[in-house]
């Protein structure tokens, strides 16, 4: 089975995350009304007010005029999505990426799908505030339409026996590869569900659709050839830390970094990689979270070398000033050792 977990609206999931007096509200991500700026991610309360991606900002804001609005920051919704795919990696058998906010998943111990594709959602909003749904089946499209029509409690499962059933009642244009001008055909012909669509004799069916016409009727039965790829090599590699208690010890809070970075530093050595950057990220007691890097002189995998990245990079921050309840320390920029550069010192500035 296909787990497919997606975060609806991420752009203002993640802009809600980061700031907690967003939350509850619309919030609608874009560009300029005045410059007619479209909408690229609205959040729930918005949506559930008529607002959609691609809508004319200023059509947005007719809907919606309360909204809350906020300028695009795709390096920064890059960055958050790699921290959630780094914990969605960690014990799956292949991964595939679908756009931003969806992530393919094919589970090392598909047994209880359900159960582990609940577990995982539940950690996204836990660790990272940000919502998300799941669909779980035997081919990715139908996974992609089980988590975006998954209802409440936000978790769809299709089992084999359910396929036809479950596609039946959706309407043609959501078939991949089958675009508007090819729905309107078929409409035009009677033919606007995936289930009138299977009914056609595959001549006529050939007829309407063209060259894509096998394609077509097999993702209609439920079919999918693709099969997901093996996950690659993660380009970064985390290490996450709860502290006991909102903190603003930063002795303690140091040490925790210190054990982090041991950890980071024997993942490093068992797969024979060295690190060229840190990233630490601290998440404060009101539920807003800072993020800082730093670029190494070099590749290493000392833990000494990456804690002291780490605190560095905690002098940064308001730590000391606001409590911290949550420590990430992620390390990027992984290249393999090779036996000249083994074991080898290198210095952090």
């Amino acid at each position: 089975m296909i787990v497919f977990i997606l975060v609806p609206g991420l752009y203002a999931a993640v802009e809600q995350a980061d700031d907690p007096a967003l939350r509850g509200r619309p919030v609608i991500v874009g560009g300029d009304p005045a410059k007619r700026g479209s909408v690229t991610g609205a959040s729930r309360e918005a949506r559930a007010r008529g607002v959609e991606e691609g809508m004319e900002m200023r059509r947005a804001l007719e809907l919606c005029r309360d909204a809350i609005l906020r300028r695009t920051r795709l390096k920064h919704y890059r960055e958050r999505v790699a921290e959630l795919r780094e914990l969605l990696r960690a014990d799956c058998e292949r991964l595939e990426e679908l756009g931003l906010d969806g992530t393919f998943l094919e589970l090392a111990s598909p047994a209880d799908g359900l159960a582990h594709a609940a577990e995982l959602c539940v950690r996204l909003q836990a660790e990272f505030g940000l919502p998300a749904v799941a669909g779980i089946a035997p081919t990715r499209f139908v996974a992609v339409l089980a988590a975006r029509h998954a209802g409440p409690g936000g978790i769809r499962r299709v089992n084999e026996a359910e396929v036809e059933d479950f596609l039946g009642p959706f309407p043609v244009d959501e078939i991949w590869g089958l675009g508007p001008a090819t729905a309107q055909r078929l409409a035009e012909h009677g033919v606007r569900t995936i289930a009138e669509l299977r009914a056609l004799d595959p001549a006529r069916l050939a007829e309407l659709t063209g060259a894509r016409a096998a394609a077509i009727l097999e993702y209609a039965r439920g079919a999918d050839r693709g099969r997901l790829a093996p996950k690659p090599r993660s380009r970064t590699l985390s290490q996450e830390q709860t502290l006991l208690g909102p903190s603003t010890d930063l002795r303690a809070i140091s040490e925790s970094l210190a054990q982090l970075a041991e950890r980071l530093a024997a993942t490093l050595a068992r797969e024979r990689r060295a690190a060229g950057s840190v990233t630490l990220v601290v998440s404060y007691l009101d539920g807003t979270r800072a993020s800082r890097t730093l670029a190494l002189d070099g590749p290493t995998g000392e833990p000494r070398e990456l804690a002291d990245a780490a605190v560095a990079l905690l002098a940064r921050t308001h730590a000391g000033a606001r409590a911290i309840r949550r420590l990430r320390l992620a390390v990027a920029g992984l290249e393999r050792l090779t036996p000249g550069t083994e074991g080898r010192q290198l210095r952090l500035f």
